[in-house]
């Protein structure tokens, strides 16, 4: 019997997938739509995170992915051509679609095809995102815990926190209780 499962180049070059291309050039005009494709991918991903063929280094690179499109298309991550932007949001419109090469509503097998042209995208582009990850890592904020300051000087604090307040009574006026020994 001869192999069913897909293979990503193969997808890549479908008819399916060059509408894909189409619909991604127009999302490069809308950022916020680029930004709703992002979430919308990582929403489905991480809801079919359990099933093999999202798992692992597929799960990792989906979010690699869509952190470097952001960064692209926010400004902040530049030299990387519009082109590989472009093929990147068309992956991930290809991998929303319920509707694709193997529709998404065969359960696993519905999947495959995505993680299929996932996983070739992101070896076709491996350079690319290897310099997203140099890039990205350079810019990460390494923040030190400030260690608290300690002076010699006499605090104001109220000693008496968490018990009872006598507010209705004055600086003087303090009762106490006694008891009568005498009876």
């Amino acid at each position: 019997m001869e192999n069913q499962r897909p293979e990503g180049k193969k997808i890549a070059q479908s008819p399916f997938f060059k509408k894909m291309l189409k619909k991604a050039e127009a999302y490069m005009e809308h950022p916020s739509k680029v930004a709703q494709l992002v979430t919308d991918a990582l929403k489905k991903a991480s809801a079919n995170k359990g099933v093999s063929a999202l798992a692992g280094e597929v799960w990792e690179n989906l979010q690699l992915l869509t952190r470097m499109i952001k960064a692209a298309m926010a400004g902040e991550y530049k030299g990387i051509p519009s082109s590989t932007v472009v093929a990147g949001i068309a992956v991930l419109i290809y991998f929303i679609s319920p509707i694709d090469l193997i529709p998404d509503m065969i359960p696993v097998i519905g999947l495959l095809d995505d993680a299929t042209l996932l996983a070739w995208f992101i070896a076709s582009i491996k350079t690319e995102l290897d310099k997203y990850k140099e890039w990205e890592a350079s810019r990460a904020v390494k923040v030190e815990p400030i260690a608290p300051q300690h002076t010699d000087e006499a605090h104001n604090a109220d000693t008496s926190w968490g018990t009872p307040k006598y507010s209705d009574r004055t600086g003087g006026d303090v009762e106490t209780q006694t008891t009568r020994t005498d009876i």
